[in-house]
């Protein structure tokens, strides 16, 4: 149904853009959660759903609220699919989960292929193609708006072009931030924490987890453009893409650079981070002792992240973790939840906090080297 929902909603905003291109039936997915849940109320004895309005309504009400009884967790029976007209949290889990989240696919799948083809360009061995990739996905991390004149810097950095004249640099930014004509300097409040643009001093931060703090002023200094994030590169690569940051930027440190190195999305994303414990070898030259990867994922649902949990062939580690952000682990259940899920589906894999995870680092360090 959440995947239905996320198809009803763009063709609502296709709608009211003047260029919607289906009409007819409701969307597939959406008609196939209808039926499960007809014959759900059916088995349980209860009058079934009458029409698609009276499923809308019950998608705006959290699940435990539902009269049917739904096999999910109690953590989750707390959520809804719909607030305001748009999808929940948990509802874009879902939908994701079932490969129909249209917004993904059009948004976050083009800027994720546009980075890959970035990075591509601007290396001349995988080395340098890796780093490309970490250093541009990093950006999107750490710029939720910016200055096309900052932009132009970036191409500089990563000056490629592409068959029609264009850096793949911009043609990555042109994909996931709306570009906005400005000609004189914008104000902007932007999170301490999370580095999202703040509405006011007052409001808390909207972003999931994040400790807010006290907006700090910015000054956009535009040549003709100022680009803001897009909704859907905030929601699936900037937020996600926080507790990657977090964990990144504490275990490359120079009291651990000695013997730990660590690698941004190796092998260009197929982990988020690869750790690598090293000790003197022949010659002085360091040597690789002991490899731990890591795939960090900040989702509202353990049971859902379970399900749709999976871990690469390659690289190759002695431990792989699971890294959770801190607000998501201290939740009662998530971890257990999370663990069941995983139980029988991916082996090998610890579920842990990203303080936990950074913690670990550092005992295994001391360890090493003694």
């Amino acid at each position: 149904m959440s995947a239905g929902l996320a198809s009803i909603i763009q063709r609502r905003r296709s709608a009211a853009g003047g260029s919607a291109k289906e009409t007819g039936l409701l969307p597939a997915p959406w008609r196939v959660g209808f039926s499960r849940l007809w014959w759900r109320y059916t088995d349980q004895d209860l009058d079934p759903l009458d029409s698609d309005l009276t499923l809308l309504e019950l998608c705006t009400q959290p699940l435990a609220a539902w009269p049917v009884r739904l096999d999910l967790s109690i953590t989750d029976l707390q959520n809804s699919l719909l607030v305001d007209g748009d999808l929940t949290e948990f509802a874009v889990q879902g939908s994701r989960l079932a490969r129909h989240d249209v917004e993904a696919e059009w948004i976050e799948n083009q800027v994720h292929a546009a980075l890959r083809d970035a990075a591509s360009a601007n290396g001349s061995s995988d080395e340098e193609i890796e780093h490309a990739y970490a250093a541009l996905r990093r950006y999107l991390i750490d710029h939720a708006v910016v200055a096309d004149r900052e932009v132009r810097n970036l191409e500089r950095r990563f000056p490629e072009k592409d068959t029609n004249a264009q850096t793949y640099v911009l043609r990555l930014i042109n994909l996931a931030y709306h570009a906005r004509p400005a000609r004189e300097p914008q104000e902007y409040l932007l999170c301490p924490q999370c580095g999202n643009v703040r509405s006011d001093t007052l409001a808390s931060c909207a972003t999931a987890g994040c400790p807010s703090g006290t907006p700090q002023p910015w000054t956009a200094k535009p040549l003709a453009v100022i680009y803001e994030q897009h909704r859907a590169t905030r929601k699936y690569i900037h937020d996600p893409g926080l507790v990657e940051a977090r964990i990144i930027d504490a275990l490359s440190v120079d009291s651990l650079a000695w013997m730990v190195r660590v690698t941004p999305y190796p092998r260009v994303d197929a982990l988020d981070v690869l750790i690598e414990f090293l000790l003197p070898g022949a010659n002085g030259v360091p040597q690789v002792v002991e490899t731990w990867g890591v795939d960090a994922k900040d989702q509202v649902s353990a049971r859902l992240l379970g399900r749709g949990f999976t871990w690469p062939q390659t690289p190759a580690c002695d431990r792989r973790y699971l890294a959770l952000p801190a607000h998501r682990a201290v939740q009662p259940g998530y971890i257990s939840d999370l663990e069941a899920e995983l139980d029988g589906r991916v082996a090998g894999v610890h579920a842990i906090d990203e303080n936990q995870l950074v913690a670990r680092v550092k005992e295994r360090v001391k360890e090493l080297a003694a």
